[in-house]
């Protein structure tokens, strides 16, 4: 997929992860990618949906409803994969993890939702979304976020065909992950490092996987998360 639709469908998708005032964008996006004929157009969206799709200039019209812009065409199916994909961890993070708080530490709010991308296997996302986290922390939670930022890279890469990015990224982030026991800031680490350890080991295989088991991100909840 090309970077700048990449980048922006990102943007709509954590813009509605932290605020449901956002959410109208992802559901146009799922309407689009539901009602897509396989010349590429989608008929039938209402003009709520066609109005946000067009400002977005990603999106152009079409005599019988509006498509992909042209230079995104080839991005159509990688497109609908995602805005299922966003829609099934935007339900999950509703659930889950609640509406971003304002005014408090976001951390423990952003490893929730990131778990809900992760488990959704949006590992760009993860790693947008994590990345300011990690930027403003300090000492083990500098460590243990980047840990986490590394090991979603590395699947982005395996994702895009870049084992020996993977390979490097999951081990290092996971050798991050080490110092910090079974259990930190709510997320369960014993079953998830051991999986990342697996998984790099098929990596370096004579014949290492196209597909992956990625292992679930589990986070532990409070209510002050969910609230």
């Amino acid at each position: 997929m090309k970077r700048v639709l990449r980048d922006r469908l990102a943007e709509w998708c954590l813009a509605a992860l932290a605020d449901p005032a956002a959410d109208a964008s992802i559901d146009a996006l799922a309407a689009f990618a539901l009602r897509t004929a396989p010349n590429g157009v989608a008929a039938g969206l209402s003009a709520e949906q066609r109005r946000i799709l067009e400002d977005s200039g990603l999106f152009e019209r079409a005599e019988e409803g509006l498509r992909l812009r042209s230079d995104f065409a080839a991005d159509l199916e990688a497109l609908r994969w995602r805005a299922a994909r966003f829609a099934e961890a935007l339900s999950r993070c509703r659930s889950e993890c609640g509406v971003a708080p304002a005014g408090e530490p976001r951390v423990p709010w952003s490893l929730c939702a990131a778990a809900a991308l992760f488990n959704a296997r949006l590992f760009f996302e993860v790693h947008e979304l994590l990345e300011d986290r990690w930027r403003e922390a300090e000492g083990d939670l500098k460590t243990f976020l980047q840990g986490l930022v590394q090991v979603a890279v590395g699947l982005h890469h395996h994702a895009n065909g870049n084992l020996r990015g993977a390979i490097a990224l999951l081990e290092e982030g996971n050798a991050k992950l080490a110092g910090f026991g079974r259990e930190a800031h709510g997320v369960e680490l014993a079953t998830f490092r051991a999986a990342l350890a697996e998984i790099s080991h098929r990596l370096r295989s004579p014949r290492p996987p196209a597909d992956l088991e990625i292992p679930r991100w589990i986070a532990s909840q409070t209510p002050a998360i969910r609230r």
